[in-house]
């Protein structure tokens, strides 16, 4: 539970499970939507073991669904292990050259989806397009837009591709289906998505999750200026490589030299050129798109997500194959020996960094989870001294691990987003109070607002309004939520008795209600 969504998706795990944990929050209390079967099997996880075994345990499944394909992915490339190992390292450095989506990451519904998705590439690659349609499925059924896109994507390259694929309307058929039968876990929150009213509001939900919550990976206009850059040079050495890999091919079909296996090969590399292409088309849409999209209508499907990480994992495993190509018989082992000796250099830093963070779980939660002795110390306080169902205002922006570690429920948190349409209006309505209504941190309407300026510095500017709350609009949010605790830092003075403080943190109880002059 470290520097991931973790600290978001594990708690509403617990929460879905034991209803009985913190029944008065808010968040926890959302509806499970795409997360369900996530929820089911993690939260029960979590109430056997606890957070930090299950966060340990969870990412090993998913590490090893995700190595279990790259794999397999390998075998049909007829790549070797030192090259795949150092293809992993260079993918992990960078994950995505736009969009800041990750592949790898904590314990998250994603990181599944994504392990089965390079499971029905593997499948593709070999013509096993119903095994292809079950982990597509899976996949959707874990999370519906990694899942989704990534089956648009597939059936584009299927209907491109129909002759050399082998494709028929009956095998074709067959995929849809069996599809649409593992991926029913996720039909309900698709409908709710689709179908469900927007809460009349000047702003609306998408808006509020395109480009207040989410634009670093929704908003092309506030991602770095170097992402096109990137774009090209991965592009331009995929294309680069797939050319010198068919001339390579051309020239060893006329040795008569091991044709079936390389040309086994060749295939399966064309096929994982065509699909990495075919998965630029949402990302390219999505750019056209953006400028008009003043609402976020369309950005908030994550068009960018699954182009952003196929195109350097590819193109890297891609290079790869192409460098052991060039590299023959003598040549070849030095290339695999250099391979080693260049990955046991580069892992001497991150097994370090593995050592010193391994050597601080013993202090969990800790400085790794971004927990500090002062949030532990006021955390175990209100866990002693306060009811069960007492319900605590804390700063919106900051103290992300508030719930789980007080274990008592609070308004609402930036980093803690619902996912549904009425859960995403309240969530505004809640981050407005919290800030005192200062339309210079969220607006009224959508066009008093510069997206530019928000994503990753809001919950700072939200931490700003918050801490200079007068004692009149603190009484309010006490009377309006129902609360008798009020959370902030030691510099923020009210006229109210304090019942806690440390150096960072102290505690205000209400002693009357009133409205804000």
């Amino acid at each position: 539970m470290s520097r991931s969504n973790e600290i978001d998706i594990l708690p509403l795990a617990k929460q879905y499970a034991n209803p009985n944990w913190i029944p008065g929050d808010w968040y926890l209390n959302q509806s499970p939507g795409y997360r369900f079967i996530f929820q089911i099997l993690i939260g029960n996880l979590i109430l056997a073991w606890g957070f930090l075994a299950t966060s340990i345990v969870g990412r090993i499944l998913c590490y090893c669904l995700i190595a279990l394909g790259l794999v397999l992915i390998k075998r049909k490339l007829g790549l070797s292990l030192p090259l795949l190992l150092l293809v992993v390292f260079l993918f992990m450095t960078s994950q995505s050259f736009a969009a800041g989506e990750l592949i790898i990451s904590g314990l998250q519904p994603k990181v599944l989806s994504y392990g089965f998705v390079l499971l029905a590439v593997r499948a593709m690659l070999g013509r096993s397009y119903y095994w292809m349609a079950l982990m597509l499925g899976l996949a959707t059924s874990f999370h519906v837009l990694v899942g989704g896109w990534s089956f648009l994507i597939l059936l584009v390259l299927l209907i491109l591709r129909w002759n050399t694929c082998r494709m028929n309307f009956r095998c074709f058929g067959g995929i849809v289906l069996i599809y649409l039968i593992a991926s029913s876990f996720s039909v309900k929150a698709v409908l709710e998505q689709l179908f469900s009213p927007n809460p009349e509001s000047s702003i609306p939900t998408s808006y509020i999750y395109v480009f207040l919550r989410l634009p670093h990976h929704l908003n092309p206009l506030s991602w770095s200026s170097l992402w096109w850059i990137k774009l090209i040079t991965y592009l331009v050495v995929l294309i680069i490589t797939a050319i010198l890999l068919r001339r390579i091919q051309q020239k060893s079909a006329t040795n008569q030299k091991s044709i079936y296996e390389s040309s086994e090969q060749y295939i399966a590399r064309m096929r994982l050129f065509d699909f990495t292409i075919i998965s630029l088309i949402p990302f390219i849409l999505g750019i056209a798109v953006a400028p008009f999209d003043s609402n976020g209508s369309f950005l908030q499907y994550y068009p960018f997500r699954v182009g952003s990480v196929i195109l350097p994992l590819n193109t890297y495993l891609l290079f790869a194959c192409l460098l052991e190509q060039i590299f023959v018989e003598k040549k070849r082992q030095l290339l695999l020996f250099g391979s080693i000796l260049l990955l046991s250099f580069l892992m001497t830093k991150p097994s370090i960094t593995f050592k010193n963070q391994l050597l601080s779980l013993s202090q969990f939660p800790g400085a790794m989870q971004r927990v500090s002795l002062e949030e532990k110390s006021l955390s175990a306080w209100i866990r002693g001294n306060t009811s069960r169902d007492a319900i605590v205002i804390s700063p919106p922006g900051s103290f992300d691990s508030f719930s789980w570690l007080t274990e008592r429920p609070t308004i609402a948190k930036f980093r803690l987003f619902p996912q549904n349409k009425l859960g995403i209006f309240e969530w505004y309505q809640r981050m407005r109070d919290l800030s005192g209504n200062n339309p210079s941190i969220l607006p009224v309407i959508s066009k008093e607002l510069k997206v530019k300026t928000k994503g990753f510095g809001l919950p700072k500017m939200l931490d700003s309004g918050y801490y200079s709350l007068t004692t009149a609009q603190v009484n309010f949010l006490m009377s309006k939520y129902q609360t008798d605790y009020f959370v902030t830092n030691v510099k923020h003075q009210l006229n109210l008795p304090i019942v806690y403080r440390n150096p960072q943190y102290l505690i205000y109880y209400k002693v009357k209600y009133s409205n804000p002059t």
